[in-house]
């Protein structure tokens, strides 16, 4: 208790990727040859990074693959049976994550695989919309109150927690309550979010989501 330890990022890896591995072992599949999947915008010395933290965990990596390429040939493999032996089908993945985005367009015959074009926006992605409607929520409380929940760490990762959830509410319904009990000054945050004032508040990431499609 109370010992300082200096780790390097590929140590911090390898102890994720040890811990992943108990997950194989615990579903019967023991190896220490694995493929890993990485995402299409890593550097050389992002992707030997990853390789050292492999290294490090007893790993052994015996291909770095893109993530988007994975997620290919797993399309391909799995349809193969309704792939045509000579006229291409052109497929379009769209990885929208929690910071970044990345399309992937690739064709397929029956038994190949050929990647088109990856395009990436390394930040892009949930994060933003979450960050637009802290801002929001959090100005208004800020203006009513005359308390920043903006500048309290604590205050941040409850709304971010509320948001998120109020935020996929949205996917399926035009209205979505935000609440958030004691958020500063024994103040409470209660405001409903609708679907038109989400969907304008984020038209900025939206443009430039659509301009990363195109």
């Amino acid at each position: 208790m109370g010992v300082k330890h200096t780790l390097t990022i590929e140590q911090v890896m390898a102890f994720f990727l040890v811990k992943l591995k108990k997950y194989y072992e615990i579903a019967d599949i023991i190896t220490k040859d694995f493929v890993i999947s990485v995402p299409s915008y890593f550097s050389n010395v992002e992707r030997q990074s990853l390789l050292d933290a492999a290294d490090i965990a007893g790993i052994k990596c015996l291909r770095l693959i893109n993530e988007s390429t994975a997620i290919a040939l797993q399309y391909g493999f799995f349809r193969k049976k309704d792939l045509d032996a000579k006229e291409e089908r052109r497929v379009a993945f769209v990885d929208f994550g929690h910071s970044k985005t990345t399309v992937t367009i690739a064709s397929f015959i029956q038994g190949k695989t050929k990647i088109i074009i990856h395009k990436s926006e390394r930040n892009l992605g949930a994060r933003d919309f979450d960050w637009a409607l802290l801002d929001l929520v959090g100005g208004e409380f800020a203006k009513k109150f005359g308390a920043d929940p903006r500048k309290n760490p604590r205050c941040i990762v409850r709304m971010l927690e509320s948001i998120e959830k109020s935020r996929k509410m949205l996917s399926s319904t035009s209205d979505a309550p935000l609440n958030i009990d004691y958020l500063l000054e024994e103040e409470d945050l209660n405001r409903m979010l609708t679907r038109d004032e989400f969907e304008k508040l984020i038209d900025p990431l939206l443009r430039q989501f659509t301009e990363l499609l195109k």
